[in-house]
Protein backbone atom coordinates (compact mmCIF):
# COMPACT_ATOMS: atom_id res chain seq x y z
CA UNK A 1 0.00 0.00 0.00
CA UNK A 2 2.84 2.15 1.01
CA UNK A 3 4.52 1.61 -2.68
CA UNK A 4 1.60 2.65 -4.41
CA UNK A 5 0.78 5.81 -2.29
CA UNK A 6 4.62 6.56 -3.07
CA UNK A 7 3.83 5.78 -6.79
CA UNK A 8 0.80 8.13 -6.82
CA UNK A 9 2.71 10.97 -5.85
CA UNK A 10 5.70 10.19 -8.06
CA UNK A 11 3.01 10.84 -11.23
CA UNK A 12 1.28 13.84 -8.74
CA UNK A 13 4.63 15.14 -8.48
CA UNK A 14 5.43 14.91 -12.47
CA UNK A 15 2.99 17.04 -13.57
CA UNK A 16 3.69 19.57 -10.75
CA UNK A 17 7.13 19.76 -12.02
CA UNK A 18 6.85 19.59 -15.96
CA UNK A 19 6.58 23.22 -16.82
CA UNK A 20 10.46 23.43 -15.36
CA UNK A 21 11.28 19.70 -16.73
CA UNK A 22 10.67 20.76 -19.79
CA UNK A 23 13.52 23.28 -20.19
CA UNK A 24 16.39 20.68 -20.60
CA UNK A 25 18.49 23.27 -19.00
CA UNK A 26 17.38 25.07 -15.76
CA UNK A 27 19.66 27.15 -13.62
CA UNK A 28 18.71 25.36 -10.79
CA UNK A 29 19.81 22.24 -11.67
CA UNK A 30 23.04 22.48 -12.93
CA UNK A 31 25.99 20.54 -11.52
CA UNK A 32 28.97 22.14 -9.61
CA UNK A 33 32.04 23.53 -11.91
CA UNK A 34 33.78 20.64 -11.80
CA UNK A 35 30.90 17.99 -12.51
CA UNK A 36 29.94 20.27 -15.46
CA UNK A 37 33.67 20.72 -16.89
CA UNK A 38 34.42 17.41 -17.41
CA UNK A 39 31.65 17.09 -19.83
CA UNK A 40 33.65 19.45 -22.03
CA UNK A 41 36.09 18.65 -24.65
CA UNK A 42 39.57 19.25 -23.74
CA UNK A 43 40.42 22.19 -26.06
CA UNK A 44 36.86 23.63 -23.93
CA UNK A 45 38.04 22.68 -20.93
CA UNK A 46 41.63 25.00 -21.20
CA UNK A 47 39.35 27.90 -22.14
CA UNK A 48 36.84 27.06 -19.64
CA UNK A 49 39.50 26.92 -16.55
CA UNK A 50 40.35 30.31 -17.69
CA UNK A 51 37.51 31.97 -17.75
CA UNK A 52 36.66 29.92 -14.48
CA UNK A 53 40.05 32.07 -12.59
CA UNK A 54 38.00 35.18 -13.97
CA UNK A 55 34.68 34.37 -12.63
CA UNK A 56 35.39 31.44 -9.95
CA UNK A 57 31.51 31.37 -8.67
CA UNK A 58 30.21 30.76 -12.23
CA UNK A 59 28.99 27.34 -13.67
CA UNK A 60 29.60 25.84 -17.55
CA UNK A 61 27.21 23.78 -18.56
CA UNK A 62 28.10 21.90 -21.66
CA UNK A 63 24.90 21.10 -24.20
CA UNK A 64 25.92 18.06 -26.23
CA UNK A 65 22.05 17.65 -28.16
CA UNK A 66 23.46 19.08 -31.26
CA UNK A 67 23.90 18.38 -35.07
CA UNK A 68 27.27 16.79 -36.25
CA UNK A 69 29.15 19.30 -37.70
CA UNK A 70 30.78 17.75 -40.35
CA UNK A 71 28.31 15.02 -42.02
CA UNK A 72 24.71 16.48 -40.29
CA UNK A 73 23.33 13.21 -38.98
CA UNK A 74 20.82 14.85 -37.19
CA UNK A 75 20.27 17.45 -39.19
CA UNK A 76 20.14 17.12 -43.19
CA UNK A 77 21.50 20.10 -44.74
CA UNK A 78 23.87 21.81 -46.43
CA UNK A 79 26.31 25.01 -44.76
CA UNK A 80 24.88 26.88 -47.61
CA UNK A 81 21.39 26.20 -45.97
CA UNK A 82 22.39 28.30 -42.89
CA UNK A 83 22.41 31.49 -45.35
CA UNK A 84 18.81 31.31 -46.27
CA UNK A 85 14.82 30.70 -44.92
CA UNK A 86 13.51 27.05 -44.92
CA UNK A 87 11.91 28.14 -48.17
CA UNK A 88 15.30 28.30 -49.95
CA UNK A 89 15.21 31.89 -50.52
CA UNK A 90 19.01 32.93 -50.80
CA UNK A 91 18.69 36.34 -49.24
CA UNK A 92 17.29 37.00 -46.12
CA UNK A 93 19.02 34.65 -43.16
CA UNK A 94 22.27 36.14 -42.04
CA UNK A 95 23.46 39.38 -42.92
CA UNK A 96 26.87 41.15 -41.69
CA UNK A 97 27.98 45.05 -41.64
CA UNK A 98 30.00 46.65 -43.99
CA UNK A 99 33.15 46.67 -41.56
CA UNK A 100 33.20 43.06 -41.84
CA UNK A 101 36.19 41.32 -42.80
CA UNK A 102 36.12 40.63 -46.49
CA UNK A 103 36.55 37.13 -46.09
CA UNK A 104 32.75 36.93 -43.85
CA UNK A 105 30.83 39.01 -46.93
CA UNK A 106 29.95 38.02 -50.14
CA UNK A 107 29.18 40.36 -52.93
CA UNK A 108 25.34 40.34 -52.47
CA UNK A 109 24.03 43.51 -50.18
CA UNK A 110 21.02 45.57 -49.57
CA UNK A 111 20.16 49.05 -48.03
CA UNK A 112 22.59 50.80 -49.68
CA UNK A 113 24.66 48.31 -48.78
CA UNK A 114 24.56 48.85 -45.40
CA UNK A 115 24.41 45.06 -45.22
CA UNK A 116 25.81 42.34 -46.73
CA UNK A 117 25.04 38.84 -47.15
CA UNK A 118 27.29 36.74 -44.90
CA UNK A 119 29.60 34.44 -45.92
CA UNK A 120 29.53 30.52 -45.65
CA UNK A 121 32.71 31.27 -43.86
CA UNK A 122 31.58 34.05 -41.67
CA UNK A 123 28.56 31.56 -40.63
CA UNK A 124 31.11 29.04 -39.46
CA UNK A 125 32.93 31.05 -37.20
CA UNK A 126 30.25 33.08 -35.96
CA UNK A 127 28.24 29.56 -35.39
CA UNK A 128 31.25 27.87 -33.47
CA UNK A 129 30.97 28.45 -29.47
CA UNK A 130 34.65 28.02 -29.39
CA UNK A 131 35.70 31.31 -30.54
CA UNK A 132 33.95 33.41 -28.67
CA UNK A 133 34.77 31.62 -24.88
CA UNK A 134 37.08 34.94 -23.73
CA UNK A 135 36.04 37.12 -20.70
CA UNK A 136 33.63 39.36 -22.91
CA UNK A 137 31.39 37.36 -25.50
CA UNK A 138 31.81 34.54 -23.07
CA UNK A 139 28.06 36.25 -22.14
CA UNK A 140 26.02 35.42 -25.60
CA UNK A 141 25.98 32.18 -23.48
CA UNK A 142 24.68 33.39 -20.23
CA UNK A 143 21.76 32.26 -19.19
CA UNK A 144 19.09 34.72 -19.64
CA UNK A 145 16.58 34.32 -17.11
CA UNK A 146 16.19 37.09 -14.00
CA UNK A 147 18.92 37.28 -11.31
CA UNK A 148 19.10 39.53 -8.53
CA UNK A 149 22.43 40.96 -9.33
CA UNK A 150 21.22 42.52 -12.36
CA UNK A 151 19.69 46.09 -11.47
CA UNK A 152 18.26 49.72 -12.74
CA UNK A 153 21.90 51.28 -13.29
CA UNK A 154 23.19 48.49 -14.36
CA UNK A 155 20.39 48.99 -17.34
CA UNK A 156 21.22 52.35 -18.00
CA UNK A 157 24.75 51.65 -18.28
CA UNK A 158 24.35 49.63 -21.31
CA UNK A 159 21.67 52.35 -22.77
CA UNK A 160 24.40 55.28 -22.32
CA UNK A 161 24.86 56.95 -25.83
CA UNK A 162 20.93 55.82 -26.97
CA UNK A 163 17.87 57.79 -26.94
CA UNK A 164 17.32 55.99 -24.14
CA UNK A 165 20.14 57.19 -21.63
CA UNK A 166 20.06 58.27 -18.63
CA UNK A 167 16.57 59.21 -17.39
CA UNK A 168 14.82 59.51 -20.38
CA UNK A 169 11.57 58.99 -20.04
CA UNK A 170 9.58 56.19 -22.00
CA UNK A 171 6.18 57.69 -23.54
CA UNK A 172 2.88 56.81 -21.91
CA UNK A 173 4.75 54.81 -19.21
CA UNK A 174 3.14 57.14 -16.44
CA UNK A 175 6.55 58.65 -16.30
CA UNK A 176 8.53 56.34 -15.80
CA UNK A 177 12.05 55.89 -17.23
CA UNK A 178 13.43 53.46 -20.04
CA UNK A 179 15.32 52.20 -17.66
CA UNK A 180 12.48 51.56 -15.06
CA UNK A 181 9.98 50.14 -17.98
CA UNK A 182 12.96 47.31 -18.85
CA UNK A 183 13.37 46.05 -14.73
CA UNK A 184 9.46 45.88 -14.88
CA UNK A 185 9.30 43.99 -18.14
CA UNK A 186 12.44 42.00 -16.59
CA UNK A 187 10.81 40.98 -13.30
CA UNK A 188 7.35 40.51 -15.04
CA UNK A 189 8.40 38.16 -17.26
CA UNK A 190 11.71 36.53 -15.41
CA UNK A 191 13.99 37.59 -18.07
CA UNK A 192 17.50 39.33 -17.88
CA UNK A 193 16.71 43.40 -17.68
CA UNK A 194 20.66 43.64 -19.41
CA UNK A 195 19.68 40.94 -22.17
CA UNK A 196 16.75 43.41 -22.85
CA UNK A 197 18.47 46.37 -22.90
CA UNK A 198 21.09 45.04 -24.72
CA UNK A 199 18.81 44.05 -27.81
CA UNK A 200 16.82 47.44 -27.60
CA UNK A 201 20.25 48.78 -27.96
CA UNK A 202 21.04 46.81 -30.84
CA UNK A 203 17.89 46.96 -32.63
CA UNK A 204 16.85 50.45 -32.56
CA UNK A 205 19.64 52.37 -30.36
CA UNK A 206 19.98 55.13 -32.91
CA UNK A 207 15.73 55.73 -32.19
CA UNK A 208 15.46 56.38 -35.83
CA UNK A 209 13.38 54.25 -37.00
CA UNK A 210 9.92 53.91 -37.72
CA UNK A 211 9.29 51.13 -35.85
CA UNK A 212 9.95 53.07 -32.57
CA UNK A 213 9.11 56.84 -33.99
CA UNK A 214 5.57 55.04 -34.50
CA UNK A 215 4.38 53.51 -37.59
CA UNK A 216 0.82 54.37 -38.64
CA UNK A 217 0.38 54.53 -34.91
CA UNK A 218 2.21 51.24 -33.74
CA UNK A 219 5.60 50.66 -32.12
CA UNK A 220 8.05 47.46 -32.34
CA UNK A 221 11.09 48.08 -29.88
CA UNK A 222 12.33 44.82 -30.18
CA UNK A 223 12.05 44.53 -34.22
CA UNK A 224 9.76 41.34 -33.82
CA UNK A 225 9.23 39.95 -37.00
CA UNK A 226 10.99 43.05 -39.01
CA UNK A 227 12.23 41.22 -41.19
CA UNK A 228 12.58 41.43 -45.02
CA UNK A 229 14.33 42.48 -48.40
CA UNK A 230 13.90 46.09 -48.07
CA UNK A 231 13.16 48.64 -45.63
CA UNK A 232 9.90 48.88 -46.63
CA UNK A 233 9.43 45.10 -46.37
CA UNK A 234 11.10 45.46 -42.56
CA UNK A 235 8.84 48.42 -41.42
CA UNK A 236 5.45 46.59 -42.77
CA UNK A 237 6.28 42.99 -41.56
CA UNK A 238 7.28 44.75 -37.98
CA UNK A 239 4.24 47.11 -38.27
CA UNK A 240 1.63 44.02 -38.66
CA UNK A 241 3.42 42.35 -35.63
CA UNK A 242 2.77 45.11 -33.67
CA UNK A 243 -0.49 45.48 -34.46
CA UNK A 244 -1.63 42.14 -34.26
CA UNK A 245 -0.28 42.43 -30.65
CA UNK A 246 -1.60 45.50 -29.68
CA UNK A 247 1.38 47.44 -29.20
CA UNK A 248 -0.19 51.06 -29.68
CA UNK A 249 2.50 52.75 -27.11
CA UNK A 250 6.18 52.51 -26.75
CA UNK A 251 5.73 51.17 -23.50
CA UNK A 252 3.31 48.55 -24.61
CA UNK A 253 6.17 47.60 -27.28
CA UNK A 254 8.67 47.13 -24.91
CA UNK A 255 6.70 45.09 -21.68
CA UNK A 256 4.89 43.24 -24.50
CA UNK A 257 8.56 42.48 -26.61
CA UNK A 258 9.94 41.20 -23.31
CA UNK A 259 6.81 38.71 -22.89
CA UNK A 260 7.57 37.42 -26.51
CA UNK A 261 10.70 36.69 -26.10
CA UNK A 262 9.91 35.09 -23.18
CA UNK A 263 7.17 32.82 -24.13
CA UNK A 264 8.45 32.56 -27.88
CA UNK A 265 12.35 32.24 -27.35
CA UNK A 266 13.54 31.51 -23.55
CA UNK A 267 11.14 29.58 -22.27
CA UNK A 268 9.60 28.20 -26.04
CA UNK A 269 9.75 24.55 -26.45
CA UNK A 270 10.47 23.23 -30.04
CA UNK A 271 11.41 20.69 -31.97
CA UNK A 272 12.26 17.95 -28.72
CA UNK A 273 10.01 19.71 -26.41
CA UNK A 274 12.49 19.82 -24.33
CA UNK A 275 14.56 23.12 -24.24
CA UNK A 276 14.16 27.09 -24.32
CA UNK A 277 16.23 29.07 -25.92
CA UNK A 278 17.93 30.30 -22.98
CA UNK A 279 20.74 32.70 -24.11
CA UNK A 280 21.46 35.16 -27.14
CA UNK A 281 23.21 32.37 -29.30
CA UNK A 282 20.70 30.25 -29.04
CA UNK A 283 18.39 32.67 -30.09
CA UNK A 284 20.39 33.58 -33.09
CA UNK A 285 21.18 30.12 -34.21
CA UNK A 286 18.56 27.56 -32.93
CA UNK A 287 20.84 24.45 -33.78
CA UNK A 288 18.37 21.59 -32.28
CA UNK A 289 16.60 20.74 -36.04
CA UNK A 290 15.53 18.95 -37.80
CA UNK A 291 14.18 22.76 -39.25
CA UNK A 292 17.92 24.11 -38.49
CA UNK A 293 17.40 27.89 -37.02
CA UNK A 294 13.76 27.75 -37.60
CA UNK A 295 13.14 29.87 -34.45
CA UNK A 296 15.73 32.09 -34.72
CA UNK A 297 15.81 36.12 -33.77
CA UNK A 298 18.29 38.02 -35.85
CA UNK A 299 19.54 38.13 -38.58
CA UNK A 300 22.60 40.60 -37.85
CA UNK A 301 25.23 38.18 -37.77
CA UNK A 302 26.84 40.17 -35.58
CA UNK A 303 24.17 40.83 -32.98
CA UNK A 304 24.80 38.22 -30.58
CA UNK A 305 28.50 39.08 -29.88
CA UNK A 306 27.58 42.95 -30.25
CA UNK A 307 25.02 42.37 -26.90
CA UNK A 308 27.27 39.80 -24.89
CA UNK A 309 29.59 43.21 -24.88
CA UNK A 310 27.31 45.56 -24.02
CA UNK A 311 26.18 43.29 -21.01
CA UNK A 312 30.03 42.33 -19.66
CA UNK A 313 30.43 46.11 -19.94
CA UNK A 314 27.39 46.69 -17.72
CA UNK A 315 28.39 44.00 -15.20
CA UNK A 316 32.15 45.64 -15.48
CA UNK A 317 31.12 49.03 -14.37
CA UNK A 318 29.51 47.12 -11.31
CA UNK A 319 32.11 46.05 -8.00
CA UNK A 320 32.25 42.28 -6.91
CA UNK A 321 30.94 41.29 -10.64
CA UNK A 322 33.46 38.94 -11.03
CA UNK A 323 32.19 37.12 -8.14
CA UNK A 324 28.81 36.51 -9.13
CA UNK A 325 27.17 32.99 -9.88
CA UNK A 326 27.06 33.36 -13.85
CA UNK A 327 25.37 30.06 -15.49
CA UNK A 328 26.65 29.97 -18.82
CA UNK A 329 25.07 27.30 -21.65
CA UNK A 330 27.64 26.28 -24.58
CA UNK A 331 26.76 24.21 -27.04
CA UNK A 332 29.20 21.65 -28.14
CA UNK A 333 28.74 19.82 -31.94
CA UNK A 334 30.08 16.59 -32.74
CA UNK A 335 32.86 16.71 -35.19
CA UNK A 336 33.46 20.70 -34.29
CA UNK A 337 36.84 22.15 -34.48
CA UNK A 338 38.65 21.70 -31.07
CA UNK A 339 36.18 19.29 -30.12
CA UNK A 340 38.84 16.29 -30.42
CA UNK A 341 41.53 14.97 -28.30
CA UNK A 342 42.31 13.03 -24.99
CA UNK A 343 41.99 15.40 -21.72
CA UNK A 344 45.48 15.89 -19.94
CA UNK A 345 46.54 13.30 -16.73
CA UNK A 346 45.75 16.46 -14.36
CA UNK A 347 42.05 16.39 -15.46
CA UNK A 348 42.16 12.69 -15.64
CA UNK A 349 42.89 12.77 -12.26
CA UNK A 350 40.73 15.59 -11.11
CA UNK A 351 37.65 13.67 -12.74
CA UNK A 352 38.58 10.45 -11.29
CA UNK A 353 38.92 12.32 -7.36
CA UNK A 354 35.19 13.21 -8.20
CA UNK A 355 34.11 9.95 -9.23
CA UNK A 356 35.73 8.72 -5.83
CA UNK A 357 33.50 11.16 -3.83
CA UNK A 358 30.23 10.89 -5.23
CA UNK A 359 27.62 10.34 -2.69
CA UNK A 360 24.16 7.97 -3.35
CA UNK A 361 21.58 9.85 -4.36
CA UNK A 362 23.43 13.22 -4.44
CA UNK A 363 22.87 14.07 -8.03
CA UNK A 364 24.33 17.77 -7.22
CA UNK A 365 27.09 17.21 -5.54
CA UNK A 366 26.29 19.55 -2.49
CA UNK A 367 26.63 17.07 0.00
CA UNK A 368 22.78 16.56 0.38
CA UNK A 369 20.11 14.91 -0.79
CA UNK A 370 16.80 17.09 -1.46
CA UNK A 371 14.29 18.30 -4.63
CA UNK A 372 17.23 19.50 -6.73
CA UNK A 373 18.35 15.91 -6.76
CA UNK A 374 14.89 14.76 -7.53
CA UNK A 375 14.36 17.00 -10.28
CA UNK A 376 17.32 16.19 -11.93
CA UNK A 377 16.68 12.06 -11.58
CA UNK A 378 12.65 12.74 -12.08
CA UNK A 379 14.10 14.79 -15.67
CA UNK A 380 16.34 11.79 -16.49
CA UNK A 381 13.76 8.89 -16.09
CA UNK A 382 10.85 10.55 -17.67
CA UNK A 383 13.48 11.54 -21.08
CA UNK A 384 14.09 15.09 -20.41
CA UNK A 385 17.21 15.04 -19.84
CA UNK A 386 20.93 13.70 -19.52
CA UNK A 387 23.07 12.53 -16.80
CA UNK A 388 26.69 12.62 -16.52
CA UNK A 389 28.77 9.65 -14.89
CA UNK A 390 28.88 11.06 -11.43
CA UNK A 391 25.39 11.79 -11.32
CA UNK A 392 24.54 8.37 -13.01
CA UNK A 393 26.54 7.35 -10.17
CA UNK A 394 25.04 9.11 -7.65
CA UNK A 395 21.15 8.13 -9.31
CA UNK A 396 21.58 4.56 -8.71
CA UNK A 397 20.54 4.19 -5.15
CA UNK A 398 19.64 0.50 -5.30
CA UNK A 399 23.26 -0.33 -6.95
CA UNK A 400 21.65 -2.50 -9.72
CA UNK A 401 24.02 -0.59 -12.55
CA UNK A 402 20.76 1.38 -14.50
CA UNK A 403 18.63 4.87 -13.53
CA UNK A 404 14.90 3.91 -13.49
CA UNK A 405 11.89 4.27 -11.65
CA UNK A 406 12.87 2.39 -8.37
CA UNK A 407 15.90 4.78 -7.93
CA UNK A 408 13.44 7.38 -8.40
CA UNK A 409 11.14 6.13 -5.94
CA UNK A 410 13.98 6.08 -3.39
CA UNK A 411 15.18 9.78 -3.99
CA UNK A 412 11.51 10.52 -3.96
CA UNK A 413 10.73 8.47 -0.11
CA UNK A 414 13.97 10.61 1.02
CA UNK A 415 13.18 13.71 0.47
CA UNK A 416 9.44 13.47 1.21
CA UNK A 417 10.46 11.66 5.06
CA UNK A 418 8.78 8.25 3.83
CA UNK A 419 12.55 6.65 4.24
CA UNK A 420 16.53 7.63 4.12
CA UNK A 421 18.86 6.62 1.51
CA UNK A 422 21.96 5.55 3.86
Amino acid sequence: MKNKKLLTLILILSLCFMPSAKALYTDASVGTYEQELAKFPCDYQTKIRALHNIYPNAVFVAQNLFFDWSSYKEVPVKWSDMLSYETGSYSERNWISPNAASKFRTNQCRQGCEWYLASEEAVKYYMNPYNFLDEKYVFMFESQLFNTYQTESGVKNILQSTFMADDAICPQSNNKTYAAVIMEAAKSNDVSPYMLASRLRQENGRGTSQLVTGYNGYYNYFNIGASGKNTNEIYQNGYNRAKSEGWDTPYKSIMGGAKFIRQQYIGANDTYGKKGQLTGYLQKWDPYGPKLGNNYYMQNIEATPNEAASTYNSYKSTSGYKSYRYVFYIPIYVGAPNTGGNCSSASTSSSSSSTSSVKTGDLTGDSKIDKKDLLLIQSYVFGYSKLNSNQSKAADVNKDGKVDKKDLLKIQSHVFGYSKIS
